[in-house]
């Protein structure tokens, strides 16, 4: 047996939860499952977290998302005697009466004594536990209790507020003890606040984000790297943070360490470095901000990136279905009008100019193509040259716009 649960649980515990290795992580999946099958209802538990999605553990663990399984585990847990099983049931809505009914304790507040006996003896996974079931006020319905148990509704809701705050030192024994993904809920008390319990606390929700920096947690060295750039602007320690987070696995932060390179920010401008940062993250396929400044770095081709239009339309596609983002439809969207890297297609480029949400001179430039020589569109040479005239820092659409001239009747017409 393990410290507080079997090896194998508690093995997939420092694996998953207090470590950032993705290899460790997708190792434990196997023995998981064994162990599940054969009856152990916490690796039951913990095999439902990793099924739930990104926010149950760190986003960039090789789990897959698949709800019926997750309800699953968790069926499996309680029924196996999971007492984090009953809890974490509770927490997402699952505990029915019928799960109620099955699970082999006697009351809700039997597994949450259970749970809380591992916190108190060190286990950092139950001590977050803990803090969410007073975070979240599951103790009420742990408790049994309700309005009727306290004298006035005034008193009920004294209750319900100092119960709410003893999250805060189980949050934080968690957090510093090695288990980073604890800090979230903290943070978002001091950051957030809680109308009626809890003022907002900027000061302390940067102290939890330094903490968890400090700490080496990647996903809060990338945090405090935001909170401190948007405060005071890039510095030298804004890079450092942003490096050592995506040098232990935080994707989303080689953007920033792209961008820095790409825009020179705090170290000497090199658009091949910054490619490689790019390259980097897009491992995550939903990293849209690398997409889009790769893409850019590919259509304009200069400063060591060899130009590739197929890849950068292909890289602009990316973004605007992973996330509905139209930074790059004014470069797709010339890539499509002259049949760069693609097909020729001035309808699509039409419908990428007009789904973009900003001004810019490709755009109007494009849209001056389209409108003065009625690609797929009825000809309006009028309304082309004023597009053409609104991209008056761009050399193409000024060299297009010397083809017009106005008559002296104030009609626009070819030379």
């Amino acid at each position: 047996m393990g410290i507080y649960f079997s090896d194998v649980v508690d093995n997939a515990l420092e694996a998953i939860y207090y470590t950032y290795d993705r290899d460790r992580a997708a190792a434990c999946l196997e023995p998981l499952t064994e162990a599940a099958k054969n009856g152990d209802g916490d690796a039951a538990y913990i095999l439902s977290r990793c099924t739930s999605g990104p926010q149950y553990s760190w986003k960039y663990h090789p789990f897959e998302d698949d709800d019926d399984l997750t309800e699953q585990w968790i069926r499996q847990s309680i029924v196996s005697g999971s007492a984090m099983g009953v809890l974490g049931a509770m927490r997402c809505g699952m505990l029915t009466p019928e799960m109620e009914q099955a699970m082999p304790f006697d009351t809700i507040k039997q597994a949450w004594d259970a749970v809380y006996e591992k916190a108190e003896a060190g286990c950092l996974f139950c001590m977050n536990m803990i803090g969410n079931t007073y975070f979240w006020l599951d103790i009420p319905r742990i408790e049994n209790k309700g309005p009727g148990d306290f004298p006035s509704e005034a008193a009920f809701g004294q209750w319900l507020r100092e119960t709410e705050l003893k999250c805060i030192p189980w949050f934080e024994k968690a957090f510093r003890g090695g288990m980073g993904f604890s800090g979230l809920n903290l943070y978002n008390l001091y950051n957030d606040g809680d109308d009626g319990t809890f003022p907002v606390d900027k000061g302390k929700a940067e102290a939890v984000a330094r903490l968890g920096a400090e700490k080496g947690y990647p996903d809060w060295q990338e945090r405090y790297a935001n909170l401190l750039k948007e405060r005071d602007g890039w510095s030298k320690q804004v890079f450092d943070l942003y490096s050592a987070a995506a040098g232990q696995g935080q994707l989303s932060s080689w953007y920033h360490v792209g961008y820095a390179y790409e825009q020179g920010k705090v170290v000497s401008k090199d658009c091949r470095k910054a490619m490689e940062c790019y390259e980097k993250g897009l491992a995550d396929p939903k990293q849209i901000g690398c997409a889009n400044r790769a893409g850019r770095l590919l259509f304009l081709g200069e400063d060591g990136v060899f130009q590739d239009y197929a890849r950068a339309v292909r890289l602009f596609e990316q973004a605007r279905t992973n996330g509905d983002n139209t930074w790059g439809n004014d470069m797709s969207g010339i890539c499509y009008l002259f049949g760069w890297g693609c097909d020729k297609d001035p309808a699509l480029a039409l419908k990428r100019f007009q789904e973009a949400d900003y001004t810019s001179d490709l755009k109007n430039y494009g849209l001056g193509i389209i409108y003065t020589e009625g690609l797929g569109i009825p000809q309006d040479i009028k309304k082309g040259v004023e597009y053409l005239q609104k991209a008056k820092d761009y050399a193409p659409a000024q060299q297009a716009l010397s083809h017009f001239k106005k008559t002296i009747f104030g009609k626009w017409v070819r030379k």
